[in-house]
């Protein structure tokens, strides 16, 4: 990941960690055990799994599945999102399916890499256009499943502890402030 995609990940992450439950930010500084994740059925699982890699993949840095993304996903959704927002997910999920066996013939764990992100990049212009039809009849703007989803997708991956000491540059406790801070060529950002 470039420094400038890197940024953009940064101020993305910042800027939708408002629309974020409290709750989600408490649930990610503790452990979870695999073996209790029980919210998503194994199929949903390997979905997210493969969105939350196409969204932030494997490169120089590690990538999502790598970062343990799908996993704390899941204990968000289920143990901070109400059930609203729960359903918005589930809906999402199938949606994205559907769509992609009707496009594409096939789930989106059989696209190579590249046809998974022009798929997403699709899915994520259809919807929005969708969204903006339903507000004009409605008067609000509805929220977004693949909007929420890479929500969570950067939030989970730039609060672990892969992306913060391995994508991020990272110190448990910083120095002083120092406004114009040198960076070397090559440099990772900071870590939140």
């Amino acid at each position: 990941m470039d420094r400038r995609n890197l940024m953009k990940l940064i101020a993305t992450t910042a800027g939708s960690s408002i629309a974020l439950p409290e709750s989600a930010f408490a649930k990610l500084s503790e452990p979870f055990d695999p073996q209790e994740l029980n919210f998503f059925r194994p199929a949903q699982r390997e979905q997210i799994a493969m969105i939350a890699e196409a969204i932030i993949p494997e490169t120089d840095t590690p990538g999502a599945i790598e970062a343990g993304v799908p996993g704390w996903i899941e204990v968000i959704v289920k143990d901070c999102y109400p059930e609203q927002n729960q359903q918005l997910i589930l809906a999402g999920l199938s949606d994205l399916m559907r769509r992609c066996q009707e496009q594409h013939g096939t789930n989106i764990g059989a696209l190579k890499a590249e046809d998974q992100v022009a798929f997403l990049t699709k899915y994520q212009a259809d919807t929005r256009a969708e969204r903006s039809k339903r507000a004009k009849k409605l008067g609000w703007q509805p929220p977004v499943f693949i909007d929420q989803f890479k929500d969570l997708v950067k939030l989970c991956y730039c609060s672990s502890e892969v992306g913060a000491t391995q994508a991020f540059e990272y110190h448990l406790v910083p120095g002083k402030w120092v406004a114009s801070m040198p960076l070397e060529p090559g440099q990772k950002a900071w870590a939140m």
